[in-house]
């Protein structure tokens, strides 16, 4: 949360601010952007663990960078042409060269931020390029397993670029539970895409899955929502319509 100081050599808290928005996990607030870090190889983005995090910050109100870093290796495909297709921010890193890393910096420069990515994708090697002083840990993917090993353990905030950078542990995909549970009666309003075609429903408690009249199912058949996207949204209300509205 936010506070107001008054007396600077010895400080006492004179107002409490509310938080404009949290996350459970990482334990974070009042965050302008998030950085999502992901490897274009080993290991492999996640569509749907991508899309839920998105869902998640735009829920809250936090705006999205999808980064991907491990270039050199491999391309990020078709990823890039659907996340900007819906209006996020897209950017390509080499952690080697710094090639990108530019993009990034503009995206955090003056605000509160936090550095999002599974173990093993490059998110401290991006903070190292970024912000060289940091001298953060970074470790190669295991051979072994297939997956990164956690470097960073908990939640660092450092006052850079003008603001505040965060950087969180890695997580594994069955983690993504935890971060924050989206109710499915307003899962369809943390789907951007869905915004300008979830009105026009015929009914006004349309779940967008297959409704007479539905908007949204009409824009994905005309190929104005990416298929995999709307995939993302059917298995979220799935997992959304197991869990009981007191939890």
């Amino acid at each position: 949360m936010r506070v107001v100081t008054e007396d600077n050599t010895d400080p006492v808290i004179a107002e409490i601010h509310d938080r404009r928005n949290y996350l459970v996990r990482p334990p974070l607030a009042n965050l302008d952007g998030i950085v999502f870090v992901n490897s274009c190889i080993e290991p492999l983005p996640n569509r749907f663990v991508l899309d839920k995090l998105v869902a998640i910050a735009d829920s809250k109100g936090i705006e999205p960078l999808i980064v991907f870093t491990k270039t050199d290796l491999k391309d990020a495909g078709e990823l890039i042409d659907i996340y900007k297709s819906i209006g996020i921010e897209v950017c390509l890193v080499n952690n080697i060269t710094g090639d990108g890393a530019d993009k990034v910096m503009r995206f955090i420069e003056g605000k509160t931020t936090a550095f999002v990515g599974n173990s093993g994708v490059g998110k401290s090697s991006l903070m190292n390029v970024l912000f060289p002083e940091l001298s953060l840990e970074t470790a190669h993917i295991s051979k072994k397993l297939g997956r990164g090993r956690h470097t960073t353990r908990q939640v660092e905030m450092y006052k850079l670029a003008g603001g505040y950078v965060a950087d969180t542990p890695g997580f594994s995909t069955v983690e993504t539970e935890r971060y924050c549970r989206i109710p499915k009666g307003e899962l369809d309003a943390a789907f951007r895409e869905f915004g300008e075609f979830r009105t026009e429903c015929r009914f006004a408690n349309c779940a967008h899955i297959k409704e007479k009249g539905c908007a949204v199912v009409e824009a994905l058949e005309a190929g104005k929502i990416p298929r995999s996207r709307y995939d993302s949204y059917l298995r979220m209300y799935e997992e959304a319509s197991k869990i009981n509205e007191w939890e």
